[in-house]
């Protein structure tokens, strides 16, 4: 009985050691299906990089935008949309949307959720912003963040505007790894994630905010 016990006590133990490796190689590698970054926009596509992205699109060459008073984000705006094309008035909903993109990913690296509410408040309005910020609070209380390190648009569509709400259609990727917010530092593997969607603004104060997000696949 005694040796059955000593059996039971060493498979028990065994056992626990393989679920707490699997449950930190799961919080610590970003390639795996319970990392940060699989999760953010768990149904578009992610992949890994080592390198250059190759874009296999043609489209015009890429600017750099990157937004002055983005500053609380390292995120590198790329734009491959020929904005060139648009009136005055869509191309200032097109540059709104780029810098709220840059806002949202910039307080990914927020310390708590509060402040990822007032850092969110800048580029979103209404049920949207609760909605980010419950995705947000489960990894952020782990202490886990986002550190986008690039961002290409290939597409920003005005599909529909009027003096106070606009319809884009937009196709995005941008280069991310996961982030320690007590280190204030990224690790892990970089990947990029694919993202297309059709979003709804709302212009409030003289600028335009995201009011809705609706993926495309």
């Amino acid at each position: 009985m005694r040796k059955m016990n000593l059996l039971f006590g060493v498979l028990a133990l065994g056992l626990g050691v393989i679920v707490g490796t699997l449950g930190v190689s799961l919080l610590t590698n970003p390639s795996s299906p319970g990392s940060f970054i699989s999760k953010l926009r768990g149904q578009d596509h992610i992949q890994t990089v080592t390198g250059e992205v190759n874009d296999t699109t043609q489209t015009p060459p890429v600017l750099n935008t990157e937004q002055d008073n983005l500053s609380e984000t390292n995120a590198a705006l790329d734009s491959a949309n020929p904005d060139s094309i648009l009136n005055q008035a869509e191309q200032q909903i097109v540059a709104d949307y780029k810098q709220d993109i840059g806002i949202f990913f910039g307080a990914w690296k927020s310390a708590d959720i509060d402040t990822f509410r007032l850092k969110l408040a800048k580029a979103y309005t209404g049920e949207l912003i609760e909605k980010h910020a419950r995705r947000a609070e489960k990894f952020l209380v782990q202490g886990i963040g986002l550190d986008v390190t690039q961002i290409t648009f290939d597409q920003v569509a005005v599909e529909s505007a009027d003096a106070n709400t606009a319809t884009l259609r937009v196709d995005y990727r941008y280069k991310a790894r996961d982030y320690s917010l007590a280190d204030r530092a990224s690790f892990g593997e970089e990947h990029e994630q694919i993202v297309q969607v059709r979003v709804n603004l709302l212009k409030q104060n003289s600028r335009w905010m995201i009011t809705g997000e609706n993926s495309i696949r």
